[in-house]
């Protein structure tokens, strides 16, 4: 007997995602019928909508694995739901760039994924949160949260542009953004130490955007996040720094960039700066960023040996402590 059989599968569906078709959905559903699995599907209506059918759900019943069909934004929203619930959480990737997916190596294939379901295989991730002026309750981010150039690009997001064209959506409101504003420069603290920005990016995972590796190492599996602090925008300085990084090489006294690991991160400035996670628009500054209280179980295949724990040295050449 297959070891999913008789299992209850809640399939929460954001049917705005980008590689959403009913076609898919019947075929994914079917697959997992097939292995065994007893499955009640729901579909979202807006943003948000995920948090509540799934608190709804289980305050009536149990399931054995929620199915996040969505993207990351939809996963942080089922997340936000379960922290505190006994079931783990599943991930159907269909949606524009899918980085936690790609993170967990989690299959974009839906009869390898339906196959990972059925084995069951568990790892425990340690979700970040994020409180900013607007959002005072703590909002969960899985893979990574952007303050700055980020806040703006998702604030000014087209969400059609963004269902048609997929990761190019982003690429156009940032050129658009670039030619019509100057981005002020805020304060951003790393586990008290002060750094100016004009961009800051918290991560757990190593990737960024989709399958582009922006840190060397993946946080998930601890209390930590990987931290990039843009100081300045200029892509031949930015260009410059980052080829140095590749020989090893010691950038300038006056970087464009700094990389660091931190646990707090604290953002700031006399006016609103807009940040997202996960995709989605959380508010402006000023905003704290902590790991979750609560450990989430995720359906994913094996985590890899881990690497050593990185350096707390800033690929800018200065020193970065823990407080």
């Amino acid at each position: 007997m297959s070891q999913s059989a008789g299992r209850h599968l809640l399939l929460v569906v954001n049917p705005t995602a980008g590689h959403y078709t009913e076609q898919r959905l019947t075929n994914f559903v079917q697959q997992l019928e097939h292995i065994g699995c007893d499955v009640q599907v729901e579909l979202t209506r807006r943003q948000g909508h995920s948090t509540e059918i799934v608190r709804s759900y289980l305050a009536r019943n149990t399931p054995d694995i929620i199915i996040a069909g969505g993207g990351d934004g939809t996963i942080a929203e089922i997340a936000q739901a379960m922290m505190k619930a006994p079931c783990a959480l599943a991930l159907w990737p269909i949606g524009s760039a899918n980085v936690l997916a790609r993170e967990l190596h989690i299959p974009f294939d839906d009869a390898e994924n339906a196959a990972l379901l059925a084995r069951g295989t568990r790892r425990t991730v340690w979700p970040g949160q994020i409180t900013t002026a607007e959002q005072t309750t703590p909002t969960l981010f899985l893979q990574m949260a952007g303050v700055g150039l980020d806040g703006w690009i998702v604030q000014n997001l087209s969400p059609m542009l963004k269902k048609h064209t997929g990761r190019v959506a982003y690429v156009i409101a940032a050129l658009q953004l670039a030619l019509s504003r100057p981005l002020p420069p805020f304060k951003t603290r790393v586990d008290g130490i002060s750094h100016r920005t004009v961009l800051s990016i918290i991560s757990k995972g190593r990737l960024y955007g989709g399958p582009f590796a922006l840190f060397h190492h993946n946080l998930h599996h601890q209390p930590a996040f990987s931290v990039l602090l843009l100081h300045r925008l200029n892509p031949l300085l930015i260009i410059w720094q980052m080829i140095m990084m590749r020989l090893k090489r010691r950038p300038s006294s006056n970087p464009a960039f700094t990389i660091l690991t931190g646990e707090t991160i604290i953002c700031d400035h006399t006016s609103p700066i807009p940040a997202q996670s996960d995709g989605d628009f959380r508010g402006v500054t000023p905003l704290r960023i902590t790991s979750a209280p609560t450990l989430l179980k995720i359906i994913a295949p094996p985590q890899p040996v881990a690497p050593s724990t990185p350096s707390q040295r800033s690929t800018s050449g200065r020193n970065t402590k823990r407080r």
